[in-house]
């Protein structure tokens, strides 16, 4: 949550964008829109409550050198990370509150995730031709594997991304930038700015924000799939550039 003097993610972004548009950058990021804004308040005002037990940490790296070695094979306190389930809290409560889903029963999976197990909340969206999202939280395995969630998108439903993908203290980067991956892979399924191919040795994944490639060797079903947004009268993000490359690890 946002407190005292600290900003948001969100307002950094469109400030970042427009300080470079000054000094003469011809880039053609676009603003995060008034609308994703208020969106993004929304979820950090119900993170307020639900996440209120669960306090964020800073970059222990941001101001000191790297992590040495050891750092790679230890994980200090992993009982914050149940810090992106009451994210993920949050983002279900307010989609539901503002009436664009409703949860349903089950998922199918086409991709799922590598982490068996978890308790999958699925958020059907009221919108024709919307892509479901789908938050699977994962309990505590052991000290390397804490709590994490799996966003997923689609029917049946591809796993994007395992957030924290690691709990090692060497990976650690603070609790803003878990939020903050959280949020741009939920904005990018509700505002209708995401692509998915999924085939049969490769996978993409293309939102407003990045784009991000794979092979894949799991068991999983092919399937391909653009978003469109969960409200109406919403105009999505425009999509990062598509990859020239069909299969992520070619070398040509």
């Amino acid at each position: 949550m946002v407190t005292g003097s600290e900003r948001s993610w969100w307002a950094d972004y469109n400030a970042d964008i427009l300080r470079a548009r000054e000094t003469g950058w011809n880039g053609n990021e676009p603003l995060l829109s008034q609308e994703i804004c208020e969106l993004l308040d929304d979820v950090d005002a119900a993170f307020a409550v639900t996440g209120a037990d669960t306090p964020g940490w800073p970059n222990p790296y941001e101001n000191s050198p790297g992590p040495d070695e050891e750092a790679y094979e230890r994980s200090t306190h992993p009982e914050r990370f149940r810090i992106v389930v009451t994210r993920a809290q949050a983002w279900t409560k307010v989609l539901i509150d503002r009436g664009w889903a409703r949860e349903a029963n089950r998922v199918d999976w086409a991709l799922a995730p590598l982490e068996p197990g978890g308790v999958d909340a699925v958020l059907k969206p009221a919108a024709e031709g919307a892509v479901p999202l789908v938050l699977t939280t994962h309990a505590p395995m052991n000290y390397a594997r804490p709590f994490n969630i799996t966003i997923a998108a689609g029917d049946p439903a591809v796993a994007l991304a395992s957030i924290p993908d690691c709990a090692c203290d060497g990976c650690d980067r603070g609790s803003a930038d878990l939020l903050k991956d959280i949020d741009m892979l939920v904005v990018s399924i509700v505002d209708g700015s995401l692509e998915v191919d999924l085939g049969e040795d490769y996978y993409w994944v293309r939102t407003s924000f990045k784009v991000k490639g794979s092979g894949v060797q799991d068991r999983h079903t092919q399937t391909a799939f653009t978003a469109v947004p969960w409200p109406s009268n919403w105009v999505p993000r425009p999509l990062q550039p598509p990859p020239s490359l069909r299969r992520p690890w070619s070398p040509n």
